[in-house]
C-alpha cells in the first residue's frame, strides 16, 4: 500500500506544481485567479482568449466656427480695372506757371515756313514781352471758326453725315467740336473763354473770312476783356494720288493730332500793324507746347495773308489736325493747346 500512497503523493505534488505554474502564467498575463478559473475545465487548463488592445473611444469634436478666419477660403483676386479709353486730362496748375524766358535752343528748335519772305529774329520775338490788353473781368479768349464745317476722317462710332467731302454741318463732329474742347480746357484752367460757334462757310465758302471778320469785331466790341483771338481750323493734307495724310504722333501714350500755328503778315498788301506781336505770341505758344509735348507742333507757318489777325495783338490761326486725322486725335491736341495757352496767359499781366 505504501508504493500506492507514495505514487499518489507524487501525483498530487505534480498536480499542485502544475496548478501553481498555470496560476503564475495567467497572473503574468494580467488575469486574476478568479478569472483563471474560467479557463480550467475538469482540472485541465484551457487556452485564454486573445487580449486585444482596446482603441480609445473617439470623442466628438467641437463644431467648426464658420467665422473663424483660418477657415475662410482665400479671397478671389480682384481683376485689374479696365483702363479708361478717355483718361481725365490733368492740367498744369497756375502755381506751376512757367516764366516767360526762352533760350536760344528753344528759338532754334522752331522752324518757320510759309509764303512770307520776311526775315524774323525768333529769339528776340520769343523774349519780347507780350503787348496784350490787361487782365479784366470777362472772357480773355475768343475762339471762332472761319471754316466751321471742316471735319475729320470718320472712324467706327464717330460717323457723321457729310455736307461735302470731309465736311459736316453737324457741330458735334466738325472743327467746332474741337473748339469746344479747347474752350472747356481753358475754362477748366481758370481762363474765361467765349466760343463763337457761328457758321461762316455755309452756304458760301468763298466769303468765309469776310463774315468771320464781322463777328470778330462784334465779339471784341461786346467783350473788351478779350486778349487772344483764336481761329481754329482743320488742315487738309493729301499726297499726289489724293490720299489724305495724317499728322498724328504719340504724346503720353495717346495718338494726338499735330498742331500748326499760322501767322499772317502785311506782305500781301493789307494793313496789318500787329503781325510781329501776333508772331511773338505764336512763337511763345509753340515753345511752351514743345516743352509740354515735344513733337506735337508742326513748323510755324508765316504767310502773306493776314487772316483777320489785324483785329488783335494776340491773334493767331490754329490748324488742329488734318484731313487724315480722327476727331479723337484732334480733341487730344486741343487739350494740349489749351494748357499751353493758359500757361501763357497766367504769365502775362
Amino acid at each position: 500500500m505504501q508504493p500506492y500512497r507514495q505514487n499518489n503523493r507524487i501525483g498530487l505534488c505534480g498536480a499542485l506544481i502544475a496548478l501553481a505554474f498555470l496560476i503564475r502564467v495567467v497572473s503574468a498575463s494580467g488575469l486574476d485567479a478568479a478569472t483563471a478559473g474560467l479557463f480550467t475545465l475538469n482540472g485541465q487548463a484551457a487556452s485564454p482568449p486573445q487580449v486585444t488592445e482596446q482603441q480609445p473611444e473617439t470623442l466628438p469634436t467641437q463644431p467648426e466656427d464658420p467665422e473663424d478666419p483660418a477657415l475662410q477660403p482665400e479671397p478671389e483676386p480682384e481683376p485689374d480695372p479696365v483702363p479708361d479709353t478717355e483718361p481725365e486730362f490733368e492740367p498744369a496748375s497756375e502755381t506751376a506757371a512757367i516764366p516767360l524766358t526762352f533760350s536760344t535752343a528753344e528759338a532754334d528748335a522752331i522752324a518757320i515756313k510759309g509764303g512770307s519772305t520776311y526775315e524774323v529774329d525768333k529769339l528776340a520775338l520769343l523774349q519780347a514781352p507780350l503787348e496784350l490788353p490787361p487782365k479784366s473781368d470777362g472772357p480773355q479768349v475768343l475762339i471762332i471758326h472761319t471754316h466751321t464745317s471742316e471735319a475729320y476722317r470718320p472712324e467706327a462710332g464717330w460717323e457723321y453725315e457729310e455736307s461735302d467731302t470731309l465736311r459736316t454741318e453737324d457741330s458735334n463732329y466738325s472743327v467746332v467740336r474741337v473748339g469746344r474742347e479747347l474752350a472747356d480746357t481753358l475754362e477748366f484752367l481758370g481762363i474765361e473763354t467765349l466760343h463763337d460757334e457761328t457758321v461762316h462757310d455755309v452756304p458760301s465758302y468763298n466769303d468765309s473770312y469776310s463774315r468771320t471778320l464781322e463777328d470778330i469785331e462784334a465779339d471784341l466790341a461786346a467783350n473788351p476783356s478779350i486778349r487772344l483771338v483764336l481761329d481754329v481750323h482743320r488742315d487738309a493734307i493729301a499726297d499726289a494720288d489724293g490720299n489724305y495724310i495724317p499728322t498724328a504722333v504719340t504724346v503720353n501714350g495717346r495718338s494726338t493730332a499735330q498742331i500748326m500755328l499760322v501767322v499772317g503778315t502785311d506782305q500781301g498788301g493789307l494793313e496789318h500793324p500787329n503781325w510781329e506781336q501776333n508772331l511773338s505770341c505764336a512763337l511763345k505758344v509753340q515753345a511752351i507746347l514743345n516743352r509740354n509735348a515735344p513733337g506735337v507742333c508742326r513748323d510755324l507757318n508765316l504767310r502773306t495773308e493776314r487772316f483777320n489777325q489785324h483785329t488783335s495783338p494776340g491773334a493767331m490761326l490754329l490748324e488742329i489736325g488734318s484731313s487724315g486725322d480722327t476727331l479723337a486725335e484732334a480733341l487730344a491736341a486741343a487739350r494740349l493747346a489749351g494748357q499751353a495757352i493758359a500757361q501763357l496767359l497766367w504769365s502775362t499781366p
